[in-house]
């Protein structure tokens, strides 16, 4: 057995190939990490080495690679930042455009509810009298006035819009809602004065409870309790009522299911009718 020290001695020809078939193997795989070719050796080199790997929980999930500018690459399975984000104009927010709830902040000559038009678009029409012109009569409890008289009597004063427009005209539901009876609300109710109607209490989410009131038709095609939809013919033009000796006229009134506090000619009420032009007019198709 030799005396010399095992450190010394030099490595044999089979150990120097091996070490120097490590270093190399070594040398190859640090380029490859280097240059991101991992995927390249795996021959999936046409992805641009954004391949789909899987994850911890087993999904696949999207790897990135290096953009010419040197930065991160968008993920191939991720959205862009703006696709998170629809471009053209936003949705309207809940409410928007809905009628008033309550009577705070209420303008019977402006306020906009949300109803389809009354007329057929093809209907030739236009516009006769307007909101609280001069009318004769008794003034009933939840009709408009226009002052009053020397004697101290009430001045009645128009309640709606007449729309100017041939007798047998369709007449349709300005939103969906229930047929109702007009006797049962407004007392007293006289139809001597508005003839036959049909009053519409909507159902939709942007007037629940708004009524639409059609006066003078020559006769209804829907019953009391029916359920209509926006747009449905309920009736047509003519001239019952207190209509009879004047041109053929559709009578339209838009109430609220609630009372506003209104004064004219000195005269303060608390009724549930306003001016119902703003609302035909934005519904008008040939406006």
């Amino acid at each position: 057995m030799s005396d010399r020290p095992t450190s010394n001695r030099r490595p044999g020809p089979r150990v120097a190939t091996g070490i120097f078939a490590l270093l190399a193997i070594l040398a190859l795989v640090g380029a490859v990490i280097a240059t991101g070719g991992l995927a390249e050796l795996g021959g999936l080199g046409g992805l641009g080495g954004r391949v789909s790997q899987a994850g911890p929980s087993g999904l696949a999930t999207a790897s990135t690679s290096p953009s010419p500018t040197g930065l991160a690459a968008t993920p191939v399975d991720s959205p862009s930042p703006s696709a998170a984000v629809p471009s053209g104009p936003a949705s309207p927010s809940p409410g928007t455009g809905a009628a008033p709830i309550s009577a705070i902040g209420f303008r019977v000559r402006h306020t906009v509810v949300p109803i389809g038009f009354p007329l057929p678009a093809a209907s030739r029409y236009r516009y006769g009298d307007g909101w609280r012109v001069p009318r004769v009569g008794k003034v009933y409890s939840y009709e408009e006035v226009r002052g009053v008289a020397p004697d101290g009597t009430l001045l009645r004063a128009h309640d709606g819009v007449d729309i100017v427009v041939s007798t047998g005209t369709p007449i349709r539901a300005v939103f969906d809602g229930t047929v109702i009876d007009p006797t049962t609300r407004w007392l007293p109710w006289d139809p001597s004065r508005y003839g036959t109607v049909v009053v519409i209490q909507s159902t939709e989410s942007s007037s629940p409870g708004y009524m639409a009131i059609a006066a003078h038709l020559s006769r209804r095609a829907v019953h009391l309790g029916d359920t209509v939809r926006r747009g449905q013919v309920v009736g047509w033009t003519g001239r019952t009522g207190n209509a009879a000796g004047t041109i053929p006229h559709l009578h339209f009134e838009l109430r609220a299911p609630f009372e506003i506090p209104q004064a004219w000619g000195g005269i303060r009420r608390l009724l549930d009718v306003f001016d119902p032009l703003p609302s035909l007019l934005a519904a008008d198709p040939h406006r």
